[in-house]
């Protein structure tokens, strides 16, 4: 992320930038790391101080999955050293009860479609079924970065695929997004309740606007944002993030929520940095 640091992916925490720098030292990565990882799964967009973390692939395959997490599509974001949207994260030495739901998509900056997750979590660590293939494409280009991704992971249930769309502009000041759900399969799909997540860092602050379509984000460090949406219901719910110690620490998360129509259902939004 911004501050060296690592973002929160299937159950680890956010590394110190000291860690992460020595590892890096330690086996002698030349170039520095790779923002277009497509062989381990994540993307990375990086425009002017703003960098973004897309988890762009399936979740590991079955003999390597204990303990991960059902987080396919989300993504984190910070504005240079300052985290914004984050995922719940993990870590050792947590309640059993705690690291089960820490796993859970809804713990991601995410969409979730009737409460369920993108891929099933078993009670021993293993992962079930769910998603099991994602379309990724990327561009860079000189005005903006541009990512659009599908997964399958709620088709055989739901009949509907996850189609998320993430464009940061090139001055790294707005990230516009949009989360669709598209008839698929054949299931035939039915109205189904859908909630995106957007998990805030614990030190941001989400204060909703009069009209019920956004929220400002205030840091206790840094520059503010706006969050806006044109469609559902926003509102601002309680939420955690695992710091670098492994400590569970209160945090706030946006939440969009409406019903998908058979037809599917289309959700743009944007959070944009206040001149």
């Amino acid at each position: 992320m911004g501050d060296g640091a690592l973002s929160s992916w299937q159950g680890g925490g956010p590394a110190s930038a000291s860690r992460v720098a020595a590892a890096l030292a330690a086996v002698s990565l030349r170039g520095g790391t790779r923002d277009d990882a497509r062989d381990w799964g994540y993307q990375r967009l990086r425009c002017g101080q703003t960098c973004l973390i897309f988890d762009g692939a399936p979740p590991p395959a079955a003999a390597l999955s204990r303990g991960a997490c059902a987080s396919t599509l989300a993504f984190e974001l910070s504005d240079g050293p300052h985290r914004l949207v984050v995922n719940c994260g993990g870590g050792a030495g947590l309640p059993a009860d705690l690291i089960k739901g820490l796993r859970t998509t809804a713990a991601h900056s995410t969409l979730v479609l009737a409460e369920t997750n993108s891929t099933a979590l078993h009670g021993d660590g293993t992962m079930g079924r769910g998603v099991v293939e994602v379309e990724l494409s990327r561009m860079d280009g000189p005005e903006a970065s541009r990512i659009e991704a599908a997964h399958d992971g709620y088709v055989k249930r739901f009949g509907f695929s996850h189609r998320r769309r993430l464009v940061l502009t090139a001055d790294g000041r707005t990230l516009e997004g949009e989360d669709r759900l598209v008839p698929a399969g054949r299931k035939k799909p039915a109205a189904t309740p859908l909630a995106i997540w957007f998990h805030l860092a614990p030190d941001i602050e989400g204060v909703p606007t009069t009209d019920g379509q956004g929220a400002l984000l205030r840091p206790a460090e840094g520059t503010g944002w706006q969050f806006r949406t044109r469609v559902g219901a926003l509102t601002v719910e309680d939420s955690l993030w695992v710091d670098g110690a492994g400590r569970p620490r209160a945090s706030k998360a946006l939440v969009v929520t409406l019903d998908a129509t058979e037809s599917g259902a289309t959700v743009p939004w944007s959070f944009r940095r206040v001149k």
